[in-house]
């Protein structure tokens, strides 16, 4: 590591404003990070052990990737602002990328990010039905078999949209990754599901849109625009937590999505600005919240009738 200004270092009359540079050392921490989570070494069984270990590779990756390019002190600097930053992004990135829950995950533990009390319906149940009799055959119709249409069915109404990987539905119905994975290309043939077109360890898959009552590519896309001045995987993570909730209304203090740079407060007044959340209703300063109609399907039949999906 160069003592002084490295090849591509700034000098100290160069340096970025504080606000910019914390900006930067927060990207370059949650990239490396995702690359380091997405390596295809097979995790710890222990999650402390194997946390320890991601951010030993972290710091590893660090050095290697800046070896030469900032100066020493530039380099001790972000080391020292790496702890934070971890904390903040090992939960949300881990939990995309990372592995699966265990065998046996039911609706419980899919449904995590909901809170306490949604239940509104997350299928449009009625195309289902139509999309199962269009396809005969493509699941095994025995109820001893572990992949039945019901038991996919449940799956998917937890999900409620959000992504999951191989390893997921692997893991949810017991089979081996080979066989969890031709499903899965069968499924997104017969255009049940869709992908996220990741690879290998990033490759995604959620329940096709039009099958779900709150329309999730087009609230993805605006969370996404609305929190532009997020990383791209909090943003993502923020918007899974909001399909979680299936479009039920819910009180501010029982929704609790995970770590994010804004307080629970603060990120909810910036969703409602923004039209992805509205009041519905108000205790004293505690307010009953929930999708905004736009991102909502509430007629099940709204497409039979030529209406937009």
């Amino acid at each position: 590591m160069a003592a002084s200004q490295g090849r591509g270092g700034l000098s100290s009359s160069q340096r970025w404003p504080a606000q910019t540079e914390e900006k930067l050392d927060r990207g370059l921490v949650a990239g490396l990070l995702l690359e380091v989570l997405l390596d295809p070494s097979p995790p710890l069984r222990d999650p402390e052990a194997s946390r320890g270990l991601v951010k030993t590779r972290l710091k590893h990756t660090l050095a290697c990737h800046l070896a030469g390019l900032v100066t020493l002190d530039r380099f001790r600097a972000l080391m020292g602002s790496l702890e934070p930053w971890f904390a903040l992004y090992y939960p949300l990135l881990s939990r995309l990328t990372g592995p699966a829950a265990p065998s046996g995950t039911g609706e419980r533990e899919l449904q995590s990010a909901a809170p306490p009390g949604c239940t509104a319906p997350a299928l449009r149940e009625e195309l289902l039905k139509d999309w199962c009799g269009h396809h005969p055959g493509l699941l095994p119709s025995r109820p001893h078999r572990k992949l039945t249409w019901e038991k996919l069915k449940q799956f998917l109404a937890a999900t409620r949209g959000r992504w999951f990987g191989v390893k997921d539905f692997a893991r949810h119905f017991d089979l081996d990754r080979k066989t969890a994975w031709e499903y899965l290309q069968k499924l997104r043939q017969a255009e049940l599901l869709q992908h996220n077109r990741g690879r290998s360890a990033a490759a995604r898959y959620c329940l096709a849109d039009r099958f779900l009552r709150v329309r999730t590519q087009a609230l993805r896309q605006q969370v996404a625009l609305e929190l532009s001045d997020w990383p791209q995987a909090l943003s993502a993570a923020l918007a899974d937590a909001l399909l979680a909730t299936g479009g039920d209304a819910f009180w501010e203090g029982e929704w609790r999505p995970g770590p994010f740079p804004l307080s629970p407060r603060l990120l909810l007044d910036r969703l409602e600005a923004g039209e992805i959340l509205q009041q519905v209703a108000a205790s004293g300063p505690a307010r009953l919240l929930r999708l905004h109609p736009r991102w909502r399907r509430e007629d099940e039949g709204a497409s039979a009738r030529g209406c937009p999906t």
